[in-house]
Order: structure tokens, then C-alpha cells, then sequence
């Protein structure tokens, strides 16, 4: 009897046109590290008591369902822009055929939602869950290693079937960044002596629990936008130091970049940095540790833009 393992497992997505409702359209086979997203729905004791003899309880019952989880993927060409726009919307798309500029923004005020179906075919199990928005994003950047990135994944609802219902997959050309590709800014001007970099970005999304039918939650929607994360640089120069004693703020961007036409750039348009020790561990170098939050910039009017340059139209991502 076969049994599910990971490297026969398919990882489904296509945007909803109507929240909750799984499109009728080919889905796009996405390439993933791992993934937990799913239907949970737990059992609440029932303590009634004169149901039974003694002290043994009644049968318990069952809660409201809950979909959520995080997937972990590569951060590559193509496929990213597709969770980015998850997270942050559809981009506003410039350029020609073959070099596109597809900008994302943080801030917006209603989000789309998309339907990811988890395949199991040696079983065969196939788990569509609906209404999935991204609430979290975490990047982490370090002088090696490939590069990849976790979201944060909230739905509405989760149904299990025999067979797929992701039509023909359409697959996109994978091409992945990789870590030895990063670089990290602040003011246009490289930051030097880093160390080790980690960005957070959260929707801050609210599951609506409401008395319906199904046991569903009634939707996710979106909170306040925050921006945060960590740099570690070797003690070299006081740059980050007296930005942070001073309070004033400053633009950090994060890449990846394969050439001129071929990157991912997110860039933190009003950045805060927490003061921070420079603690003296032993003989070899220092390092100082500075948290930091970003905030909305008047200028850009808005607190993040993520832009990702690949030969992809603009219909691939609206």
C-alpha cells in the first residue's frame, strides 16, 4: 500500500475571483520547501454533568475550523512574484518584452485572496483550501546558502478529495536567487561589515469568527502593516550606532540580483534602528545587534515596496 512522502507532494495556487470560491482555471504548480497549511478543528470537552456514571465526562464536541499554517519557498525569478502578490497586492508593472519592473506595495486596503491545493498523490489525498490570504512574510540573509522565504498563510475553508482539482497545471521556469547574490543598503550606499540581515513583514490578519453554517470562519482581513527585522554587522564604524542615538530614520533596501534585469529589492522607505550594544564576547570580533521597525514615508507614500525585475507581462501577475 503506497504511502505519502514529500517528494511526490504538489503544491497548487491560482487568485480567487470571489473570496472563498476555488477558480475553475488551470492552477499554477508553485515550488516549495515545505508547507503546513491546513484544516484543523478541535474537540472541546463537555463538562455536563448527570450524563454518566461518576466522574467519567460526556462526549466532547467539535470547535470552529481553522485553515492556516506557513509554507517555506525559494526565492526565485518567477514564482515569488505570485506570493508576493498575496502579501501585498498586485504590482504596478513597467517595462517591455523581455525586461518587466514589477513594483509591489505595502499598505493596501483590501488584499486578494488565493485557493492552494496540497496534493498527495500516492495516497491520493488532494487538500483545497479556500480563502487563503498571506498574513506574514520572513526573509533572512546571510553571506551563504540558498535563499528562501516563509509566509504566514490564514483561509477560510478546507475540503479533501480523491482528485485534484487544479485542472492541467501551467509551470513556470525556475530560476533561484541565492544568498552569495545579497546585498544590503542604506541611503543608496552599500552597508558594509554585515554580518547577517532578517526581515519581517506582517498584515497582521484577524480571523472573523462568526455563527454560520459549516463551522467556518466568515473571512481574514488585514490590520495595521508592520515592517521589522534585525542587522548584525561587525563593530567597524559608528554609521548604525549614531542613527540609532540620534532617533532619525533612514532608507534600507535588501536584494537579491542576478543582473540589471533579473532581481527582487525590498526597500524600507523609513527605518528606525533600536540602540545596541557592542558586546566584547571574547578575542575575536565584535558585533552589534540593532532591531529595527520601519514606518510610513510621505515621500514613497508608503512604508515597503518590493520590486522584482524578470521578463515576465504584467498579466502573469495581475
Amino acid at each position: 500500500m503506497p504511502r505519502a512522502i514529500g517528494a511526490n507532494c504538489r503544491l497548487l495556487m491560482l487568485p480567487e475571483e470571489t473570496y472563498g470560491t476555488a477558480p475553475t482555471d488551470d492552477f499554477r504548480r508553485m515550488p516549495f520547501l515545505s508547507c503546513d497549511l491546513g484544516a484543523e478543528q478541535p474537540l472541546l470537552d463537555a463538562d455536563v454533568l448527570g450524563v454518566g456514571n461518576g466522574r467519567d465526562p460526556a462526549a466532547p464536541f467539535l470547535d470552529t475550523v481553522t485553515v492556516q499554517g506557513q509554507v517555506v519557498v525559494p526565492v526565485d525569478l518567477n514564482n515569488i512574484g505570485h506570493w508576493l502578490r498575496l502579501l501585498l497586492g498586485p504590482p504596478i508593472t513597467t517595462g517591455t518584452s523581455p525586461n518587466f519592473t514589477h513594483s509591489f506595495g505595502s499598505g493596501a486596503a483590501m488584499l486578494p485572496s488565493n485557493s492552494i491545493e496540497i496534493c498527495y498523490p500516492d495516497v491520493p489525498s488532494y487538500d483545497l483550501c479556500t480563502g487563503v490570504r498571506a498574513d506574514t512574510l520572513e526573509i533572512d540573509f546571510s553571506p551563504s546558502g540558498p535563499a528562501t522565504a516563509t509566509f504566514g498563510l490564514m483561509g477560510q475553508g478546507s475540503a479533501r478529495g480523491a482528485s485534484s482539482t487544479g485542472g492541467t497545471p501551467v509551470t513556470a521556469a525556475y530560476t533561484a536567487f541565492n544568498k552569495a547574490q545579497g546585498a544590503i543598503s542604506r541611503g543608496s550606499s552599500p552597508l558594509a561589515q554585515v554580518t547577517g540581515a532578517r526581515l519581517n513583514y506582517a498584515n497582521s490578519m484577524e480571523m472573523v469568527r462568526t455563527i454560520r453554517v459549516g463551522r467556518k470562519v466568515e473571512g481574514v482581513d488585514p490590520g495595521i502593516a508592520r515592517a521589522t527585522g534585525q542587522i548584525t554587522a561587525r563593530f567597524a564604524d559608528t554609521t548604525l550606532l549614531t542613527q540609532a542615538q540620534n532617533g532619525t530614520p533612514a532608507e534600507f533596501a535588501f536584494n537579491y540580483t542576478i543582473d540589471a534585469n533579473r532581481s527582487i529589492t525590498f526597500t524600507m522607505h523609513e527605518v528606525y534602528l533600536a540602540l545596541a550594544k557592542t558586546p566584547i564576547e571574547g578575542p575575536a570580533g565584535v558585533e552589534a545587534r540593532f532591531e529595527f521597525r520601519a514606518a510610513f514615508n510621505s515621500t514613497a507614500t508608503r512604508m515597503m515596496t518590493a520590486v522584482l525585475k524578470n521578463d515576465l507581462a504584467a498579466a502573469v501577475y495581475s
